[in-house]
């Protein structure tokens, strides 16, 4: 653990500033779930759009850009959600900072908090450096936890269900997520790259990418008391997991916080 957290020792003014940029695009952590949706909805509904029209030179363009844009939403995601946990939870804060033997008086918490300045010593596109920065507060494999746990009862396509789990509906999640974080790469650093064009997997990228964050925020928010979205039939309760199809109407929008139909 230590080589990927040595630097949380130093408190640059750049990290400073790019904690504070962070801070000010984000608005606040309470929000770090409607957050991810609206991202997700953003970009999902602009690749859509490409989807319904001739598929040319530009589709072609957006097709590869579509996978930097959702791993994006996922590095954004996790960073937050990690700000949000140790934020909330003071035993949490405490783990790291004992774990890490951080010496508080040597670092300036006035403007930047330890949550933010421990977010810098990882990066949310690395599995590895996920786990790393999860295991410490979560006690087992997190990833695995949050794909393979049922949900007890939740909201999905508008109705009640139970035991759903990300396994149960991409076998190949793990694999997937390796290979469109090596597509963003290439498309990032090297732009002669062409991924073959696949409708089938980024159809069942963009489901696994909106899945996972919500079941981690279903079980985070279960294990640490913390507020969930909601779903109702008017006589019950459960947290609402929306879908691609959903994200990508426009009979929603974001008011104070909460997502309304029109």
């Amino acid at each position: 653990m230590g080589s990927h957290l040595r630097k949380v020792k130093k408190q640059t003014d750049k990290i400073v500033n790019e904690l504070l940029s962070l801070r000010e695009s984000r608005k606040s952590i309470d929000d770090f779930n409607m957050s991810f949706l609206t991202n997700f909805s953003d970009v999902s509904r602009l690749m859509h759009f490409f989807i319904s029209k001739d598929r040319n030179n530009l589709f072609n363009t957006a097709f590869r850009q579509y996978f930097v844009f959702l791993v994006s939403c996922w590095e954004t995601y996790f960073r937050d959600l990690f700000v949000y946990i140790n934020t909330k939870d003071s035993e949490s804060i405490v783990k790291f900072v004992e774990k890490l033997k951080i010496n508080e008086d040597q670092l300036d918490l006035s403007i930047i908090s330890m949550p933010e300045l421990l977010s810098k010593s990882f990066n949310f596109q690395n599995l590895n450096d996920l786990e790393l920065a999860y295991n410490s507060l979560w006690g087992s494999n997190f990833l695995d936890s949050v794909c393979n746990t049922k949900a007890d009862i939740c909201g999905l396509n508008g109705k009640f269900i139970t035991g759903l789990s990300v396994s149960s509906m991409f076998d190949s999640w793990h694999s997937t997520i390796i290979k469109v974080f090596d597509i963003r790469h290439k498309v990032v650093h090297d732009a002669n790259y062409r991924p073959e064009l696949d409708a089938s997997f980024i159809q069942r990228t963009e489901a696994l990418f909106l899945l996972i964050p919500q079941l981690a925020t279903y079980f985070v928010a279960e294990r640490f008391s913390f507020e969930r979205m909601m779903f109702s039939d008017g006589k019950s309760y459960a947290p609402y997991i929306f879908n691609v199809d959903e994200l990508t109407k426009d009979c929603w929008k974001v008011v104070d916080g909460e997502s309304l139909a029109e």
